[in-house]
């Protein structure tokens, strides 16, 4: 009862201070949701939080245990994302217990693995592993997926040989767990293995996405023209943005210029992106194409990265220094809707490779380990 106690007196403290702060954030109420759920979710919404904290952990039988552990999540990951980390972490491990003593036998353990995720999210990679490992000690979870999650947090540490130890484990506890293969395949080109890479990538099953893995892969090792053909494989499958401008990065390396151009500027018809944008621009400049650089600037400035743009700007300048460039107004990026014709030329289909694989690198926000 103390540490129920101590935790509502810091909760309460915690709370004022945030929402004094900014608004506090909440997530959707999934479709479907449980009365129970439901509830919960109305009282964090409102201002009467710790109201819903205080039906969370002096629950009854009377709640389905699914229920209750689906609204304990939801609770938690309210804290989590109003940056209430320690109280995230007291509140799970009471409601673990509350599990162990309403609920009984069989324990569900699934809010251990939420505290090692809450870790993980938090930055805390250490205290998240040692939660996974934990769970693997009780036999309470798939090796598969812990050895993926402590997988991720040697990986956002930038500790690739023990990002890569951990997925092999968990792609010899389960050879179908395929973001194991995907996480593995960029850690080994992170660390200067591609051939092991593109090994990895070609355990997964054939998509859009896994063949973009696979032709950056391709393009590591120096085989352009094999990357070409896996990018134009993704593009069959799935139209990508991220696809069409590794696409017209391969093109410029074999020398197809206009084609990478136009891979390029497919890129951003169908979503604008700053790469894609810094591409074309670069290779613009250096085709002398100064007019169509800057049409091109004034249609994308505000997804370029202030660094590559003071530098586009730069290189503008040196090409015709008796006039500066007046492109520091950034336009619309509405206006990129303008580029609505593609003009990439696909492959037919048919030709397809039947087990490939690949999606974009892992970006290095913190995502949910085992979503």
């Amino acid at each position: 009862m103390e540490k129920e106690a101590n935790f509502f007196a810091g909760l309460s403290s915690a709370l004022t201070q945030a929402s004094n702060k900014a608004v506090m954030v909440i997530e959707k109420l999934s479709i479907g949701s449980s009365q129970y759920k439901t509830m919960i979710h109305e009282l964090l919404s409102q201002n009467q939080r710790m109201r819903a904290f205080d039906i969370l952990v002096k629950i009854t039988s009377e709640i389905k245990k699914h229920d209750y552990l689906d609204s304990v999540l939801l609770a938690g990951r309210f804290l989590l994302v109003n940056q209430l980390i320690s109280e995230c972490y007291i509140f799970l491990t009471i409601c673990q217990e509350k599990v162990v003593e309403v609920y009984g036998e069989p324990i569900d353990f699934s809010l251990v693995e939420e505290i090692g995720n809450m870790f993980y999210l938090s930055g805390q990679s250490e205290m998240a592993i040692s939660w996974y490992e934990k769970l693997m000690e009780m036999n309470e979870a798939p090796e598969s997926r812990m050895y993926f999650n402590i997988g991720m947090c040697y990986q956002v540490e930038e500790n690739y040989k023990k990002a890569i130890e951990n997925y092999i484990k968990s792609t010899h506890a389960d050879p179908k767990f395929n973001k194991s293969w995907v996480n593995l395949g960029y850690c080994y080109l992170h660390d200067n293995q591609p051939d092991k890479a593109l090994q990895s990538f070609q355990q997964l099953p054939l998509s859009g996405e896994n063949l973009i893995c696979v032709g950056n892969a391709h393009f590591r090792i120096g085989n352009f023209e094999e990357s070409i053909a896996f990018y134009l494989r993704s593009i069959e499958l799935k139209e990508d943005p991220g696809a069409y401008n590794n696409l017209g990065i391969a093109l410029k390396k074999v020398g197809l210029l206009n084609d990478a151009i136009n891979a390029f500027s497919d890129s951003l018809s169908l979503k604008p992106n700053g790469e894609a944008a810094v591409n074309l621009l670069t290779l613009y400049l250096e085709l002398g194409k100064r007019s169509e650089a800057q049409n091109l600037l004034k249609i994308c400035g505000k997804i370029i990265p202030e660094k590559e743009y003071k530098m586009i700007i730069k290189q503008l300048d040196q090409q015709n220094p008796g006039r500066r460039a007046t492109l520091a107004n950034r336009a619309s990026l509405d206006a990129v809707g303008l580029l609505t014709n593609r003009k990439t030329l696909i492959a037919k289909p048919g030709g397809i490779m039947p087990t490939i694989s690949s999606r974009g690198q892992p970006k290095s926000p913190r995502k949910k380990v085992n979503d």
